[in-house]
């Protein structure tokens, strides 16, 4: 996949064509695998940089950002861990839109040229701890597993509209959150130009759009997400033992 993106339209034509010839000819149907039947990784193991950046559906200027590390980075059905160290508040998830990033870019203009930098979107659940957060701590973000994402790459062609989806959250199957991205009050070329007036940014960065979807989780729940286009990813949350 690392490879597959930076290969840009080229990539996405070839395997486009691949797909279509693997329909029509059923003798190569051993190249064909149920999505029951394998176990589907982050769709960008190894991003160069994993940008958190406040939350689109706050007003308060969106002027920073941070990173998070590849040790955070799983994929669906892989478990969400709870750290020993975690506060008494404990964590929450946060479904939230990454962009994923297709060429490199530096002082990317904050208007539709920066879609031209989109390769396409993910769910992205930006783990945190609460109660370190409310103290401005900084680990609040960085354990390992604090960075699912899945299960797929929508190509930003797929997506008509980015504004007029639908997130939602289960805990134990229960609905937890239901929000829209019409509510999003700051929109992807911000998150885009921001960084990209301090660093590079890479083919395969990830950058998190913040979260109105919301909630607590605790060892034992099964957290699902989903985004309207994107899919669903399911983890399990474990504690450290």
């Amino acid at each position: 996949m690392v490879r597959f993106i930076e290969t840009g339209e080229e990539g996405l034509t070839k395997a486009q064509e691949s797909q279509d010839y693997a329909i029509k000819n059923s003798e190569i149907s051993n190249a064909v695998h149920l999505l029951e039947d394998v176990k589907l990784k982050a769709p960008v193991p190894r991003p160069p940089m994993i940008l958190n950046m406040g939350n689109a559906y706050r007003p308060a200027k969106i002027d920073s950002f941070t990173f998070k590390p590849l040790t955070g980075v799983i994929g669906p059905s892989d478990p969400i861990v709870i750290p020993k160290e975690i506060s008494d508040f404990g964590a929450v998830f946060e479904c939230e839109i990454g962009i994923i990033i297709g060429k490199k870019g530096r002082r990317i203009p904050n208007d539709e040229a920066a879609y031209d930098y989109v390769y396409g979107y993910t769910i992205y659940n930006d783990v945190t701890d609460y109660g370190r957060q409310m103290k401005g701590a900084f680990n609040m973000k960085i354990f390992d597993t604090f960075c699912p994402m899945g299960p797929c790459i929508t190509t930003k062609e797929e997506i008509e509209d980015l504004y007029s989806l639908t997130k939602r959250a289960w805990v134990n199957g229960q609905l937890a959150t239901q929000r829209s991205t019409k509510e999003m009050l700051h929109k992807i070329p911000e998150f885009i130009s921001v960084p990209s007036m301090t660093l590079t940014l890479q083919p395969r960065t990830v950058i998190s759009t913040g979260a109105a979807n919301t909630g607590r989780i605790r060892s034992g729940d099964v957290l699902e997400l989903e985004i309207t286009k994107m899919g669903r990813i399911s983890n399990p949350v474990i504690a450290e033992q």
